[in-house]
């Protein structure tokens, strides 16, 4: 079943069915305000920090769905009837009240109709200034005089996330509203002394308003039928104390075909002075218009430096729009604030955003060079990390160390993958020269930051010579405490040692390259000895000794990441990489995606973690983890299987499960956490936990550098597709160091790899890379694959 389709021509997706199995939702606004609003104009908003910043307050996990939100009720004052300008709250019957939710770039639409009246509600975020645009325009397209009431509704936050839902008997009775000149005034004195400041503001004369939430619903009400909407007027109270909300209400004559325009503007700042230059400012509707296209200009600069267009609309839908726009999501709020995160992971997780930056590395380098700065500053000293840092209210000290039960395998080498994919796409080798604060003392250049990620983790190793589990990998509910080896962090060690010793002989550092070499050396005989378990690689060594993921283990014998990152790694030979994939398939590939682990634990065990406490087919539990299937598309790329690659990645995609929404739930545009596994009893292929996910870097970079094959090297530009056979060729625009490529891949051979053919600028290459010497500003690239 269908709820909505992919306009691709104009960037949105559009929705024509309102009644969605869950919230789909937008993100509006940039990397200091946001605001999140579904296809029923539900959600919340937050400036810099959605824990201790919350502006607009929205209700997690209850019933009705969807409360509460930015609303704008519509009444009929000749008969009292009133709807919404988006389906909800309201709801009206849909055999009635027709609405389209358009999903864009920085902005979400509601196109409705009811009773001879259409409105066109736009909510969007301005690139400089912390406020939301409500812009509504409503039609007359009956064929009598109507006269309307405008009703707007939005409820406030307490600020700190924490005290707003927990601390009621001192937070209820903190604000201070006041209403002044057709803005509402929204003022708070928390304790220790702290005065955020919020407003609303009208563009159309205010004939009632209303400051407290509970003058505004009513009694045994809800935000469906309002008592101030449904009497015709507000109360004009000012709050003081209590649960505060902002109510504006504007009146309208329209003769048959005449429209009315209002603004609404709901920001951070002082009603009085800010809130009233916003008034005046965008009561030009004109004014309006340019903070709209500057909305537009930001988001097509951003995805304009790498497009495609290929035979598969799925991959052009979501390589040229979604996976972009979700990468760049995640990159400004890492898993802090969503429908699915609450807010209380507040600031960076540390290998969530070293990931992040994958994905948007090609669009804002310049961005990325500072968010790794933030994250750097972040490890500790003796070369582990924080799991999570707040770079907002970071400082310099030993509370920043967490205790050794807390430290985890693999966050500090996510640095050995985030740094150099910033060295190769700028070419600033210079970077690894800067000095950057540890989280507890001292400094260091970047390049001293990442020598001692790897000799921490070379500190760390158990008993077969692999790296010890520590809190946990990348996989947190596993426990490889004590003396648990993770040989999925070997194998990330693996990669980062690699990576290493190339920056180091490119920096002139040969001693380090030499010494890292030995290191490898070693890891890779511990792994080859002590990881194959005869078809597949196994997960770790538990405290007892025990094999976790093997084919003599206890329930459970198959994982995943052990498979992929045998190949990712580079660490595997290619047989035993090419079987541990073949085993891979066999075991644990469905039609909704690669299950994490396979049998499913049925029984709970202590010692292997909290996986088994998981029903199976859910989360860990040999749930579709979509962020580990990126990796088996990457692994087979590798493995030059390009059919088998796409198939994964085709198996996963949310564009790829439109026609099924019923069954997969969640947002067609954006991916998700995870997807229920097929050893669930009742829903398999139903996704969970949407937008903030290491999926969609990770899915970027499968698709755009390993399908697609276009990836930044030191070198210049490399150009080495893995597609499946049947593909008669595509095209990608890549930007790459300040220059623009052209390139055109034909495949006349029907073959998955092998570039038999490179010609820049009418000049023929041998092998994959297009050298920084031949480039020029404009770049014709033809590529030509074979056997």
């Amino acid at each position: 079943m269908r709820y909505g389709w992919f306009d691709d021509a104009n960037r949105e997706y559009v929705i024509e069915r309102p009644d969605t199995p869950m919230s789909w939702v937008n993100y509006l606004g940039t990397a200091e305000y946001c605001g999140i609003i579904s296809n029923n104009a539900s959600g919340y908003g937050f400036y810099k920090s959605p824990k201790s910043a919350r502006m607009l307050r929205f209700r997690f996990n209850s019933i009705p769905m969807d409360r509460p939100g930015r609303y704008v009720y519509i009444r009929d004052d000749e008969d009292g009837d009133y709807w919404s300008a988006s389906w909800q709250p309201v709801g009206k019957p849909l055999d009635s009240y027709k609405t389209v939710c358009r999903h864009g770039l920085g902005y979400t639409r509601f196109e409705s109709e009811y009773r001879g009246i259409r409105s066109d509600y736009r909510v969007f975020v301005p690139i400089d200034k912390p406020v939301e645009i409500w812009e509504v325009e409503v039609e007359n397209r009956s064929d009598s005089d109507r006269e309307l009431s405008l009703f707007t509704y939005a409820e406030w936050c307490f600020w700190n996330m924490d005290q707003d839902l927990t601390n009621f008997q001192y937070i209820l009775y903190t604000c201070r509203m006041g209403y002044e000149n057709d803005v509402v005034d929204y003022s708070i004195r928390l304790w220790p002394i702290y005065e955020p400041k919020a407003f609303m503001a009208s563009t159309l004369p205010v004939v009632s308003f209303e400051t407290d939430r509970e003058e505004f619903i009513g009694r045994y009400r809800h935000e469906g039928n309002p008592i101030a909407v449904e009497r015709g007027h507000n109360a004009n109270t000012i709050a003081v104390g209590g649960n505060p909300c902002a109510s504006v209400q504007n009146k309208v004559k329209l003769r048959p075909g005449e429209k009315a325009y209002a603004v609404y503007i709901v920001g951070i700042g002082d009603a009085k002075t800010f809130g009233q230059e916003c008034r005046k400012l965008y009561s030009d509707r004109a004014n309006v218009e340019k903070e709209f296209e500057k909305v537009r200009q930001y988001w097509d600069k951003r995805l304009s430096a790498y497009t495609c267009s290929t035979p598969s609309p799925l991959v052009d839908s979501m390589v040229n729009i979604w996976n972009q726009y979700q990468c760049h999501t995640t990159f400004n709020w890492s898993r802090s604030a969503s429908f699915n995160e609450a807010g209380g992971r507040d600031g960076l997780g540390y290998r969530d955003t070293n990931q992040d930056t994958l994905g948007v590395m090609h669009s804002i380098p310049e961005l990325c060079r500072e968010k790794i700065i933030d994250l750097l500053k972040g490890q500790i000293s003796n070369g582990a990390a924080m799991h999570g840092l707040q770079p907002l209210t970071w400082e310099q000290g030993q509370h920043n160390v967490p205790p050794d039960k807390f430290i985890f395998s693999d966050d500090h080498l996510w640095l050995l993958l985030s740094v150099p994919a910033y060295i190769r796409e700028t070419g600033d080798m210079g970077f690894l020269g800067v000095k950057v604060p540890y989280c507890d003392e001292g400094e260091a250049t970047v390049y001293e930051h990442l020598k001692q990620a790897l000799e921490f983790s070379w500190s760390k190793r158990g008993p077969h010579g692999l790296l010890l589990g520590l809190a946990a990998d990348w996989n947190d509910c596993i426990n490889l405490k004590g003396k648990g080896e993770s040989i999925w962090s070997t194998f990330l060690y693996y990669r980062a040692l690699t990576e290493f010793i190339e920056l180091a002989e490119r920096a002139g550092h040969k001693d380090d390259a030499g010494h890292f070499m030995e290191y490898r050396d070693e890891i890779a005989a511990n792994l080859d000895k002590y990881a194959w378990d005869g078809k597949w690689f196994l997960r770790g060594y538990l405290d007892s000794g025990k094999k976790l993921g093997g084919q003599e283990s206890d329930q459970c014998r198959i994982f995943i990441n052990s498979q992929t990152w045998a190949v990712v790694s580079g660490a595997a030979s290619a047989d035993k990489g090419m079987q541990a994939m073949d085993s891979l398939k066999e075991y644990l590939a469905t039609e909704h995606g690669i299950v994490k682990n396979y049998p499913a634990y049925r029984e709970p065990d202590l010692e292997v973690g909290a996986i088994t406490s998981f029903p199976p087919g859910l989360k860990e539990n040999a749930g579709i983890f979509c962020h580990a299937n990126t990796w088996a598309v990457i692994a087979e790329c590798m493995l030059g299987r390009g059919d088998r690659a796409f198939e994964y990645y085709l198996s996963f995609l949310p564009a790829a499960k439109n026609d099924i929404a019923e069954i997969y739930t969640m947002e067609p545009y954006v991916y998700s956490q995870f997807i229920t596994g097929r050893e669930h009893p009742y829903k398999f292929g139903r996704a969970r936990n949407s937008w903030l996910t290491g999926t969609a870097s990770w899915s970027f970079v499968a698709v755009s550098q390993y399908i697609l094959g276009v990836r930044a090297s030191y070198d210049g530009l490399v150009v080495d597709p893995c597609i499946p056979h049947d593909w008669e060729g595509f095209r990608v625009r890549r930007v790459f160091r300040g220059k623009v490529f052209d390139i055109e891949v034909r495949n006349p051979d029907r073959v998955s790899k092998g570039v038999a053919s490179l010609t820049v600028n009418g000049k023929k290459l041998d092998g994959t890379l297009i050298p920084l010497d031949v480039m020029q500003d404009e770049n014709r690239v033809e590529v030509v694959l074979g056997r």
